[in-house]
């Protein structure tokens, strides 16, 4: 009897999911964001997995993809001229970021904060002169997909908990074990940004390939999240296929809106349905947007597929070359976990 009152309860969800970033998509169009799928598979990952609530999990996206931002402005606008010393802010305020994350307080407020510092960098190193414009856009669109999402689920009446679970481990005396994953993910993400810069690779989602798998507790467990995350990809891929094909013989915002909601509907079902590789479910939610929510002289392009694909399989390597070598990090336990696929950009 449980299983099928599970498999309804997953269905109710996926479809609420499905239907938020229906909405999200209309309104971004609407509001004429020019970073509308980013709007989108924020009001996505907020709704389909969450530790506590999806309220808090908005907020504290919001926040601190703010704080990420603003620190990645100051950074690319104060410190342009001075790339090695932007290189060891950077690296610092990752470390600092991440063992906040380790602790527990807020975790993904850092983690997310960690993610947009990353990714203000890249905007602002490319292109000085249109970093602040960036990140208004960007700012922009998580904030209208996480209202979407925590209105619908209000409205809906899925949520009405507003209480924000802070964290209860102390933060001081320094543990040892977070000091030094969180050190071993500064010193990667950094790598992995000078490589992909010389690859001529995408480093934007290379660096935060590396964030999301390094969070793992091993590095067999790190190795199965980035399987996990180019089989999301893939299906995205073929789903965004589809997509193109049919809204290219009917182009109509009205039909593309149906389809996103269809392919994001079996992708939140899958996250809630999968156990342990529900990861996937969750990356094809995230990137299904990145593909078919586009200006129209770029719909129809795999181009952010085939980067993320890169970013991840960089991402990967890099990981695994560092943790490999790096002191007291796990190449395997039996007994810890794959990290949760909620902890995600």
């Amino acid at each position: 009897m449980r299983p099928a009152q599970d498999r309804q309860e997953a269905t109710a969800h996926a479809l609420l999911t499905a239907l938020a970033t229906m909405i999200c998509l209309v309104l971004a169009e609407w509001f004429d964001l020019e970073y509308a799928n980013l709007a989108v598979w924020t009001t996505y990952l907020v709704m389909a997995q969450y530790t506590f609530t999806s309220f808090q999990k908005g907020l504290e996206r919001v926040v601190g993809r703010a704080l990420g931002i603003l620190a990645g402005l100051v950074l690319t606008t104060w410190f342009n001229d001075t790339p090695l010393l932007t290189l060891a802010l950077i690296g610092a305020l990752l470390t600092t970021f991440f063992y906040i994350y380790f602790a527990g307080w807020l975790a993904y407020t850092f983690l997310q904060a960690g993610l947009y510092l990353v990714v203000m960098f890249q905007f602002g190193h490319a292109n000085p002169a249109s970093a602040v414009s960036a990140a208004e856009g960007l700012f922009a669109a998580v904030v209208l997909g996480v209202v979407i999402a925590d209105m619908v689920s209000w409205f809906s009446g899925a949520e009405r908990d507003l209480d924000i679970q802070l964290g209860k481990v102390p933060l001081f005396p320094l543990r040892a074990n977070w000091l030094n994953q969180s050190l071993m993910l500064a010193v990667t993400a950094l790598l992995t940004l000078l490589g992909a810069h010389v690859l001529g690779l995408p480093p934007q989602a290379a660096a935060i390939s590396v964030m999301v798998l390094t969070v793992t507790p091993h590095v067999q467990a790190m190795i199965l999240k980035g399987e996990l995350r180019l089989a999301g990809a893939f299906l995205a891929t073929v789903w965004a296929l589809g997509t193109f094909l049919v809204v290219g013989l009917v182009p109509h915002l009205a039909l593309l809106a149906v389809l996103l909601f269809l392919g994001q509907f079996v992708a939140a079902y899958l996250t809630r349905t999968a156990g342990k590789y529900d990861y996937v479910g969750l990356q094809m939610g995230l990137v299904l947007p990145m593909l078919v929510v586009a200006p129209l002289v770029e719909f129809g392009s795999l181009s952010p597929a085939g980067q993320r694909v890169e970013g991840i399989l960089l991402g990967m390597l890099t990981s695994v070359v560092v943790a490999s070598v790096w002191p007291r990090f796990p190449i395997a336990d039996e007994v810890a976990p794959v990290a949760r696929g909620e902890q995600e950009a």
